[in-house]
């Protein structure tokens, strides 16, 4: 970190630095006040609409989020050479894992807590859309898959891990394929208009480092927080976790029991987020991660996280035999989804 930064820093948030450690996107700063995380953001409409989402939230009473230390001018953000930096108050405990059913259901109660106060937040930033946003992040991710895929056919040296992703890939592709045509007969556009009506925000990026437990679970990282429909963040969650619980159907039930203490679902929202979950989002966005640009250096962990996707794939069929039932065909449209 640069020195006029530290100065500015200690001199704006009244602490004097003793060490400075990266941690993912923030940096840890350890000072003789105690430590606090520091984050940098290029935009100030960005950085401002995180801390007022925070703050907004806090002050409608979910306590489960982070809470930032503000200069000796009181603003939440130090400008410095272009950019905007936020320092929060460290949450104590450990990220959560998708791969424990303790986690699962603290994760998915706090989403659903957090999804009750992330309504009528008025305010924010509108991205005027066209079309569903989901639809459209769909089709492109659908479509850099396939063309990845492409040329991977076309290499002549292709490794263990590539090959079995060639061998998968018409699988994955249908059912992208199949996701996107029910979706697009379904109720989602109605959902999302109804979400902007309502001033919904949805956190789109429920990773499960993104949660803290420890004596309370925390949901952090308002980056890509937005005016959206939020059963998109309850199937974003579900996928991950069922894609480590080998599409568990009592673990599906288990979460759908836990998001409705908070946030009850009607019927068509129920039905929706079975069918959405169909999208096999996780495989392509690691896929084209590795090999949408230069090709990555292939870790341990995201060779075992590709290889427990296309393990439990058979799994995954046998979740969504039932799929089929949510829809009713009409001779003369299309078909639509049962509600």
């Amino acid at each position: 970190m640069q020195a006029d930064l530290i100065q500015k820093m200690q001199k704006q948030w009244r602490r004097h630095v003793k060490s400075v450690k990266r941690i993912r996107k923030a940096l840890f700063v350890d000072t003789f006040q105690g430590p606090i995380f520091v984050k940098g953001y290029d935009s100030l409409q960005k950085v401002e609409w995180v801390v007022f989402l925070t703050e907004k939230l806090r002050e409608k009473g979910f306590k489960r989020t982070l809470q930032y230390v503000y200069t000796k001018d009181q603003l939440p953000y130090i400008p410095h050479e272009g950019r905007y930096y936020v320092a929060t108050k460290p949450i104590p405990g450990r990220d959560a894992q998708y791969d424990t059913f303790h986690d699962i259901v603290l994760t998915v109660s706090c989403l659903a807590e957090f999804h009750y106060h992330a309504q009528q937040i008025k305010g924010g930033p509108v991205y005027p859309e066209a079309s569903v946003p989901i639809l459209d992040k769909w089709e492109d991710r659908l479509q850099r898959f396939q063309t990845i895929i492409e040329r991977m056919k076309r290499s002549r040296s292709l490794g263990t891990l590539e090959k079995r992703i060639i061998k998968i890939s018409p699988y994955i592709i249908q059912e992208a394929q199949s996701a996107l045509d029910f979706t697009k007969r379904s109720p989602i556009e109605q959902e999302y208009r109804q979400s902007l009506i309502d001033h919904c925000v949805a956190h789109r990026d429920l990773a499960s480092h993104n949660f803290r437990i420890g004596d309370q679970t925390y949901l952090i990282d308002y980056d890509t927080a937005m005016y959206d429909n939020q059963l998109l963040d309850l199937v974003q969650m579900m996928n991950r976790t069922l894609d480590q619980q080998a599409w568990n159907l009592d673990i599906f039930a288990t979460m759908i029991e836990q998001y409705q203490r908070w946030k009850p679902l009607n019927d068509q929202q129920l039905s929706l987020a079975y069918l959405l979950l169909r999208y096999p989002d996780n495989f392509m966005r690691e896929v084209i991660g590795l090999y949408g640009g230069r090709p990555a250096l292939v870790s341990k962990k995201i060779d075992a996280y590709l290889t427990m996707i296309m393990k439990n794939w058979s799994h995954r069929m046998t979740f969504f035999q039932g799929s089929r039932h949510f829809f009713r065909e009409e001779a003369d449209s299309d078909s639509s989804i049962v509600v």
